[in-house]
This record gives C-alpha cells, sequence and structure tokens, in this order.
C-alpha cells in the first residue's frame, strides 16, 4: 500500500462517506479494502478522524486506541475547550503544529511499546528505588507533588501524583518529554486531557545528563530560570553516578537489571501491569553463544515487529484490552467470543514462537527462538513472569500499599 499523502479528493470522499452514514443514521466505524483498513472516530460531535493502515487483520480496538491518543493529544496542546468551539480552521490547523511530533511518534513502530497497551514505558535498573529520594526533594522545592525522572523515553521513578494520573496521561507526557531535542529544557502549558482538559498547567522538564529529564507539573512558580539556577543543584548533585548508571543502562537497550536471569531461548518480551498502566519491555537481549537463539537468531527490528503483531493479535481477542478507567467509549470496549476466561496461549511461526500469560494484573508476551521446544515454552514464560514480578520496579504498588 503507499504511504503517499492522500489526494484532496480522496480525503473529502472518506469524510463524505462518514457524513452520509451519520446523516442516515448509521455509524461508520471501519471498513477494508483489498490492501487497507480505514476507521473513522468521531469526538466531542467536533473532530473527526480518519486512520488508514494496512490491513493486517488485528481488532479494531488498538487503532481506535490509536485514535484516541492522538485526539488527546491534541487535548493536551491545545485544550478541549478550543476543540468543541472551533471557530478559524485555518488558526487550528497552525496550533495543531505543535503536536506533530508526538503524534509521529506514535504513528512510528518503534522499541516503545506504550502508545498500543496505554501504559507508560519504564526502565528497570538497581537506581529505581535510590533516585527516589532525590525526586521527592526536587518535587518538594518546586511546591508540587507531580513529577518524574525519564531516561532516554522511559519512566525511571515518579511520585505518587504522577502515578495517579491515568496511563493514556503518563503515555503522552512521556511522549512528548521524549522528543525535546537532546540537553534542552522547556516549560510549556499542558492540558491533562483526563483529569485537567480545560485548565492548563505548566509542565517543566529539565535535563539532568544527555536523555536524562526531570519534569514536575506546577503552577505559576517556579520559573525555569529559578528551578535551573537553585533547585537542580542541591537536589541532585550527590546523585551524578547515579544517574550516568540509570543513562548507561538504558543505552544498553536490555531495560531489566543484568542481575535478572532470563532463559537464553528468550529473543524479547512485553510485561504490562494494567492496574498501574505501565510496561516493561525488551528486544535486546544478549544471546548467549551455541544458545538456542543463538542457533536461529532474529534481529532486533524483527523480534520488535514479532512482539507488536503477537500484542495486536491476543489483546483484544483472547486477552481483555486495558483502558484507562476515565475511558468510556463504547468502541474501544470488546466482547470475548469464549464463555471462559482465556489465561494462556502460543503461537508458532517459521522463525519465531511465541508464548502469552494473563495473570491479573499481568500481561506477558515473549517471543522466543524457534530452537525452543514446544513443551518448554509454558515453562520458561512462567519463570520469567514470575522473576519479573518480584522485582522492586515491575511489583504492583497497589497491592504492596
Amino acid at each position: 500500500m503507499s504511504s503517499s499523502t492522500l489526494a484532496f479528493a480522496e480525503q473529502g470522499m472518506l469524510y463524505g462517506v462518514q457524513m452520509f452514514a451519520q446523516n442516515h443514521d448509521v455509524g461508520l466505524q471501519s471498513t477494508t479494502t483489498e490492501e487497507a483498513k480505514v476507521v473513522w472516530k468521531v469526538f466531542h460531535n467536533s473532530v473527526t478522524l480518519v486512520l488508514i493502515v494496512p490491513d493486517d487483520g488485528c481488532s479494531d480496538v488498538h487503532l481506535n486506541t490509536l485514535l484516541d491518543h492522538i485526539f488527546h493529544t491534541m487535548v493536551m496542546f491545545i485544550g478541549l475547550d478550543t476543540l468543541e468551539n472551533i471557530k478559524n480552521v485555518e488558526r487550528l490547523r497552525r496550533d495543531l503544529k505543535v503536536c506533530f511530533g508526538v503524534i509521529d511518534f506514535l504513528l512510528v513502530n518503534s522499541e516503545f511499546f506504550g502508545g498500543l497497551c496505554e501504559a507508560v514505558d519504564v526502565l528497570a535498573c538497581p537506581e529505581n528505588a535510590t533516585l527516589q529520594e532525590p525526586l521527592e526533594a526536587f518535587i518538594n522545592s518546586a511546591d508540587s507533588t507531580f513529577g518524574c525522572l525519564h531516561c532516554n523515553g522511559r519512566l525511571v521513578t515518579a511520585t505518587d501524583k504522577w502515578w495517579s494520573l491515568t496511563g493514556q496521561e503518563m503515555t503522552l507526557l512521556a511522549a512528548f518529554i521524549n522528543t525535546l531535542p537532546t540537553g534542552t529544557s522547556s516549560d510549556v502549558p499542558i492540558y491533562l486531557p483526563h483529569a485537567s482538559p480545560k485548565v492548563p498547567h505548566r509542565l517543566l522538564s529539565i535535563s539532568l545528563l544527555p536523555g536524562v529529564i526531570v519534569s514536575v507539573l506546577c503552577l505559576d512558580t517556579p520559573t525555569l530560570a529559578d528551578a535551573q539556577a537553585t533547585l537542580v543543584e542541591p537536589s541532585w548533585r550527590a546523585y551524578v553516578e547515579s544517574l550516568r548508571a540509570c543513562q548507561k543502562a538504558s543505552l544498553a537497550g536490555q531495560h531489566i537489571p543484568k542481575s535478572l536471569s532470563v532463559d537464553s531461548g528468550i529473543l524479547g518480551f512485553l510485561l504490562v501491569n494494567t492496574n498501574q498502566h505501565k510496561c516493561l519491555s525488551s528486544c535486546r537481549l544478549p544471546i548467549q553463544e551455541g544458545s538456542a537463539a543463538d542457533r536461529r537468531p532474529l534481529t532486533h527490528s524483527r523480534r520488535r515487529q514479532v512482539l507488536n503483531a503477537f500484542y495486536r493479535n491476543t489483546v483484544g481477542t483472547l486477552f481483555p484490552v486495558c483502558h484507562s478507567p476515565q475511558r468510556t467509549d463504547p468502541s474501544g470496549d470488546t466482547s470475548s467470543t469464549f464463555s471462559h476466561t482465556v489465561k494462556e496461549t502460543y503461537m508458532h511461526a517459521k522463525d519465531h514462537k511465541c508464548y502469552a500469560i494473563y495473570s491479573n494484573p499481568y500481561q506477558l508476551f515473549v517471543v522466543c527462538s524457534v530452537a525452543v521446544p514446544n513443551y518448554a515454552l509454558r515453562s520458561i514464560s512462567v519463570d520469567l513472569l514470575n522473576t519479573l514480578s518480584k522485582d522492586k520496579v515491575f511489583h504492583d504498588r497497589r497491592k504492596s500499599s
């Protein structure tokens, strides 16, 4: 399917079909062509978004999630009032340019899975607990309770109030922070799509090291200049080495501590905590020479592609979809075709095998080497789930509190 820009006549046709259906009291949600799937979604009877993607047979719920992310990215930057009461289309187009960086980030099939599963990507490293103290000190000095630390797009640690944001809000904020130019700091007005869609807050994001950014949601004070000049050094000066260790762990690409034991046949995984709307993933696990994975290797990009497709084919058809509680759109609900709850499933292809486990509040998706025997898929996946869910970074905070 060509990815070139649609002609104006084609755009008009897509909107015209939707309006024709709407005028005849028909809810047009999606359709397919020989190569593609087209999905329509109307927000607040004001904004209509149309998404065109290659048809891979996956549930529409993931396409509706993407459209929901795109609309709420617009809300995050220009506010819900502006979108509900559009007075000047040309001005709106200019105002929406600020959203393009985050929207492009959501559309690209990258190493991040947060947009797909409506959960913020996290980094698990030994420094997570250590860096909680300076973060709390910095956020308190900024007279706020909402703050977090990101490293190359992944959440390292956050305050309890930040964790109280919806999965979508944390995901979109992380996407914006990740699009900031390396080494720069920013002070921008942000509308929280669910908590405060009509009243903006200030999001201060300050670069501590390349790729390491501390962010705080605040009101009129402090200014960015004051925060950089008087608040950063007292809170973070003694933790520079911990920040560097965290930065190094992120650049290595494993996203989990080296001390954690992972079976050599596992090529990649995605673990989602559906209670806290956070996810941990890695497609760059080291391959041991002579191991099952070494005998039939997959490139890192191929591992990501397989993991992404496996998630989309499983969630919404076999496993339940876990949206933020504030999201109530009916198109996001998917009824199971089974009379029982599916707990586990697996898939076997020519160059890989996959296994998934649903153990509330966790959903685990594993990509294994094709050399791993079928009988071993479940045991190594269960071992991985037990290992990761017991880690201090990824345990269910709500259960332990």
